[in-house]
């Protein structure tokens, strides 16, 4: 037990460190802080708060029954965020799955609560990209066919899988006992048991955590809606597609990467926030 947490501390470490130099070389720069002002700030600010505090709602309806206290949810969404959001290649989705599974104590449950939450968070960017695109008349990037149609199929699997694991069951069961037929039906039991692990956390919420990821990309939009009254007064439908366009992609608009930078600075003022009030309570 010792050796697995002073792994999960170095691996940590090593992550946070990493994190550390990609914010310094990609956010600290001149461009960043050019678009700067009181006004800017305290309306971005107001828009990373409540974006954050639906994430992190939904984060934890979707863990609710897993047994962490809010002060060690609070702290793990405050470490794992910026990871998630600096990390390319959606790798920080990997450290936020070993992290909530290390802390519950349920690497496939941390997995699988991570997994729809990513889910759902897509289903709804993909939503308000629609809207956007109807609303505008404007040209939807191919990315957004290729998730539409993954996100399509990922539903219908969901939805079919339990029809076909009984009738693969039990065509495996009535075949010859081999070694094959015994690797098919523990493979068919890993697969139920994801099954089971996602339709334990999605049901009865699936819906509340989409409509609350619906809220949290309204409120980008609606920030970026606000911003764009007090600058270069750019076609507004414009703006919004660019901004949503740009999260599924690698080239950031520069309001994405104002959004971004002001999420870690408050990532990192609530997790000392959080850490203090934890220590001067310990104290007592």
């Amino acid at each position: 037990m010792k050796k697995r947490k002073v792994v999960y501390n170095l691996i940590n470490i090593l992550v946070l460190l990493a994190a550390a130099l990609i914010f310094v070389f990609n956010y600290i720069s001149k461009d960043i802080f050019e678009a700067f002002n009181w006004k800017y700030i305290v309306i971005i600010t107001i828009s990373v708060v409540i974006v954050h505090f639906l994430k992190a709602i939904r984060l934890y309806l979707a863990l609710y029954g897993s047994g962490l206290s809010i002060y060690s949810y609070s702290k793990i969404y405050c470490k794992v965020t910026p990871i998630s959001i600096l990390f390319p290649f959606k790798l920080g989705e990997l450290f936020r799955i070993y992290c909530y599974g290390y802390q519950i104590n349920n690497m496939l449950k941390g997995g699988v609560t991570v997994i729809l939450d990513r889910f759902m968070d897509t289903i709804a960017l993909v939503t308000m990209i629609i809207v956007v695109w109807i609303a505008s008349g404007g040209a939807m990037i191919p990315i957004v066919y290729f998730l539409l149609i993954f996100l399509i199929a990922a539903v219908l699997l969901f939805i079919t899988f339990p029809g076909a694991y009984n009738y693969w069951k039990k065509l495996l069961l009535r075949a010859d006992g081999t070694s094959r037929k015994l690797k098919a039906l523990k493979f068919l039991e890993r697969i139920n048991r994801v099954y089971r692990e996602i339709a334990s956390v999605s049901k009865g919420r699936g819906i509340i955590l989409y409509i609350i990821s619906l809220l949290a990309w309204a409120t980008e939009i609606g920030c970026v809606a606000i911003l764009n009254r007090f600058s270069d007064q750019t076609n507004l439908s414009q703006k919004m597609s660019e901004y949503l366009t740009s999260a599924l992609s690698s080239t950031q608009s520069l309001e994405l990467k104002h959004f971004i930078f002001i999420s870690i600075i408050l990532m990192i003022v609530i997790y000392v926030l959080v850490k203090t009030i934890e220590t001067i309570k310990g104290n007592k």
